[in-house]
């Protein structure tokens, strides 16, 4: 796997896809800190402002370590040389959570040093603190995009998929329980909507996010194990 791992890194370095997601995760962080300028309480609001949309850029890991090799059948030559999909489906999801956690903590510190140029009063540890109760959400919705692009044969159906849950799934649901079903649901059981609540995330979230979790963990698995690769 140290072979894989190395290869891996020079393709993480001349992958354009990552470097442009970068650029605008950048851009996006910094026009957080712009539009929340002179707000009172403006870790809090970052943290929410940032929570709305920054789950979209993990599809570009997931695309990265799953979508291409499926795409261009690299993943064929791993299997054969390590003769078990286990540790080449293990080692796959660590690399992605690693680098979607990265995404996240880059996001946090370009944007409260922007606060702090500007002269807002970021609060640093709230921010940490927000980060640490947010990793087991952010783990889960990282596996519910490695288990979109497992599950699905073509990667911009991914995509679109994985964007459409990250933007809309949460909202919609909670419009259709309160408004057809008749059903206030709390917005606990609603991960994407948990996040925004930096943290101060309750602990019904934590254990929706940690069953959630062992569920796209093992369907991921299972379909990993099991996908014709051609």
């Amino acid at each position: 796997m140290i072979h894989y791992f190395k290869a891996d890194l020079f393709k993480i370095q001349k992958e354009q896809r990552l470097t442009i997601s970068l650029g605008i995760l950048a851009l996006l962080s910094f026009l957080s800190a712009f539009l929340l300028h002179g707000n009172e309480d403006f870790t809090s609001s970052l943290i929410q402002l940032l929570s709305q949309f920054i789950t979209l850029f993990f599809i570009v890991p997931a695309n990265l370590f799953f979508g291409e090799d499926f795409t261009y059948r690299t993943i064929n030559h791993i299997i054969i040389k390590q003769q078990t999909r286990k540790r080449v489906f293990f080692y796959k999801v660590l690399a992605t959570l690693v680098l979607d956690l990265a995404y996240i903590l880059l996001a946090y510190l370009l944007s409260s040093s922007v606060g702090l140029l500007l002269g807002d009063p970021v609060d640093v540890a709230v921010i940490i603190q927000s980060f640490i109760t947010q990793t087991p959400l952010f783990i889960c919705i990282s596996l519910l995009s490695i288990l979109i692009f497992v599950k699905s044969n073509k990667v911009n159906q991914a995509y679109l998929a994985f964007s459409l849950m990250s933007l809309l799934f949460d909202n919609i649901s909670n419009l259709i329980t309160s408004n057809l079903l008749h059903m206030k649901l709390p917005t606990d059981y609603f991960l994407f909507l948990s996040l925004q609540q930096g943290d101060h995330i309750s602990r019904l979230s934590m254990g929706v996010s940690f069953m959630a979790t062992i569920l796209y963990l093992y369907l991921s698995y299972f379909i990993f194990s099991r996908k014709e690769l051609k």
